[in-house]
């Protein structure tokens, strides 16, 4: 887990200073080591974080076989086999990185060679006989990689800030996300950014940067739609998962540093760390058996806290817990420096919380944690799904079916989101099968204005909602294709950042590609089952997972009791929002939105983070003094 940087000047000189700095920058991506390259036109940044190999071999750019240079960032958890497929084919290697197997893989397949990857990327390769870069980004986009053509220049950068230690005009946001942010809480939809004019490559894509001519071509290599769904037994179905989500743990478990684990008190996070034991203890052989940690967020309001899932997972596994628990005292200190590490706003609390979390592992000494994003947006975590299956059982006539299944969701889930009519999403399946599109758009917009009382300008709202991503309800495998690749990615974006910041390398089970595509080729029925959801895996880990932790409905997510804090801390808010509303006064009226808050603010419901993303933008406004 490293920082990359990279430069090609198309007019005049590299000034070698303001590369250094591009480089530096982000020093606590990689403290153990740093490096530079110039050929030409040319400089490639490296800075190193030892995982695999902790010896000089690994030292990049990475310049040990003649021809190549490579600037890398992540993990190949499958190089050893990848090394023995090689040596098989005539290939010699010098060091035993997996920085090599990358370039020896590339002599062999080509651009292809990400295809037998399994692994977090983003890598700049260059090629000196065909004078290109070759550039790619994993599967779903763990790892960062950003890029601008501006002043002269193409540049690569493992973080934003990266390309201001060297560009000389003053970053100006990209309004259109700034607003969609704003209002709607999205952000990181690739491949644009919130700065005007910076871009990020694409999840699944590799990109080529011809040196003779300056042109840039991408190409797509990975989606999970390209699974096919099959027809299989439920009970075979718990088998292939527990067996790939086995393979997928024992692969990240491998690290010549302390592994430790995110841990939540959810199905996520404790299917990993139950796992995870299991096996350790089965092997007898890991390195990670030696000591395992945890790390979990913890909170005194009762409706936040997950303490009593925790402790389960403590009681049936041989870890060492440490709790946390965040508060608005550390909040307001840690805030610019989580955001400048951020490059953009933060989404919500939630990111200050695992900020927390990651500030103690590193405490704790622990340089690699396994973490369980992706799972939901994979087995049909959120409420969201629900509708999904209620529209699709309504299409098909499947009366009986959607009886039984509404009726478990009432039984179960319902009880447990308080905060979610359980009426809006029975009531919602209807709309969004019976509705024309047209109609459902209009009475979506017009929802949204009365609903969420939003105090901005029409034109503003109706503007965001034009750019909205309308998700396919009715058709399962395109919404769960649509959440991986629409809503993952800022999740992913601030666990990276959140971990990088404290030298931590953060690895995702539930993002191997082989598991991915496996989960992908079930029937939608197996993800939600007689009211639960993650049906494949709860009995796929039945005598794994403590059964309180397993059967469990409640569903929290990553979150802080965000609205308690506001509520509790209205003066201290309401100061921040006219500080922030100073830097926006020229989108909105100040008068309008603190009479909004003014109204509101008692009564904010979780999940509205509105005041929030007012406050955190304009902090980070001013943090990377942006032209509005």
């Amino acid at each position: 887990m490293c920082g990359i940087a990279a430069c090609i000047q198309q007019k005049g000189k590299i000034d070698k200073d303001k590369f250094d700095r591009m480089t530096d920058i982000i020093s606590y991506r990689g403290p153990d080591d740093r490096g530079v390259y110039y050929d030409g036109n040319l400089a490639l940044g490296h800075r190193r974080l030892s995982i695999i190999d902790l010896s000089s071999d690994g030292h990049q750019p990475f310049e040990k076989i003649e021809g190549y240079v490579l600037v890398y960032n992540g993990e190949i958890y499958n190089y050893i086999e990848l090394r023995d497929e090689l040596e098989a084919k005539g290939y010699v290697f010098k060091t035993k990185t997996d920085t090599e197997v990358i370039i020896h893989a590339y002599r062999e397949w080509g651009g292809k060679c990400v295809c037998h990857f399994n692994g977090m990327w983003a890598f700049v390769l260059y090629d000196k006989k065909k004078q290109q870069l070759f550039c790619s980004r994993d599967r779903f986009g763990v790892k960062p990689f950003y890029y601008t053509e501006q002043e002269g220049m193409f540049l690569v950068a493992s973080e934003i800030k990266q390309f201001f230690q060297i560009l000389k005009e003053r970053p100006k946001a990209n309004r259109d996300m700034l607003l969609q942010y704003i209002i709607r809480g999205t952000n990181d939809v690739a491949p644009y950014t919130m700065f005007k004019d910076i871009y990020q490559l694409n999840p699944g894509h590799n990109m080529v940067y011809d040196l003779a001519t300056n042109r840039i071509a991408k190409e797509r290599y990975y989606s999970i739609a390209n699974s096919k769904e099959i027809k299989i037994r439920y009970e075979d179905a718990c088998s292939i998962f527990t067996e790939a989500f086995s393979n997928a743990v024992m692969l990240r478990l491998r690290s010549d540093v302390p592994v430790g684990y995110f841990l939540s008190g959810g199905l996520d996070s404790s299917a990993i760390v139950c796992t995870a034991d299991k096996n350790i203890r089965e092997s007898g052989n890991c390195l990670a058996y030696q000591e395992q940690h945890t790390i979990s967020a913890c909170f005194k309001e009762k409706n936040y806290d997950e303490q009593e899932y925790i402790d389960e997972v403590i009681k049936v596994t041989n870890i060492i817990p440490h709790k946390i628990f965040p508060s608005t005292e550390t909040l307001w200190d840690d805030l610019d420096n989580v955001i400048w590490h951020m490059d953009e706003p933060l989404g919500s609390t939630s990111t200050f919380a695992q900020w927390s979390v990651c500030k103690a592992a590193k405490e704790h000494g622990l340089t690699v944690m396994l973490d369980g994003q992706g799972a939901d947006e994979q087995l049909a975590g959120y409420t969201a799904f629900y509708t999904v299956l209620f529209v699709d059982a309504l299409k098909k006539f499947k009366f009986r079916y959607l009886k039984k299944e509404v009726d478990a969701y009432l039984r179960l889930r319902a009880q447990s989101e308080k905060h979610i009519s359980s009426t809006d999403i029975i009531l919602s399946a209807i709309r969004e099968c019976l509705m024309p599109k047209v109609l459902h758009k209009f009475i979506k917009r017009v929802y949204l204005e009365r609903v969420q009382k939003i105090p901005f300008d029409k034109k503003i709202i109706r503007k965001t909602l034009e750019n909205e991503y309308i998700y396919p309800q009715g058709k399962p495998r395109e919404f769960i294709k649509a959440y991986v690749e629409n809503e993952l990615l800022q999740l992913l974006h601030r666990g990276d950042r959140n971990s990088m910041a404290f030298s931590i390398e953060t690895r995702e089970p539930f993002l191997d590609y082989q598991l991915a595509d496996a989960l992908f080729e079930m029937p939608y029925e197996y993800k939600i089952r007689e009211g639960y959801s993650k049906a494949v895996l709860r009995d796929g880990l039945k005598g794994t997972l403590p059964e309180k932790v397993r059967m469990r409905v409640s569903k929290f997510g990553f979150v802080t009791p965000e609205e308690k804090w506001i509520k509790d801390n209205s003066e201290i808010f309401r100061n921040e929002l006219v500080q922030a509303l100073a830097v926006f006064e020229e989108l909105f009226d100040t008068d309008r939105v603190l009479e909004w808050y003014d109204q509101n603010n008692s009564n904010i419901q979780r999940g509205n983070s509105m005041i929030w993303r007012i406050i955190d933008s304009a902090r980070w406004a001013r943090i990377f003094n942006v032209s509005i």
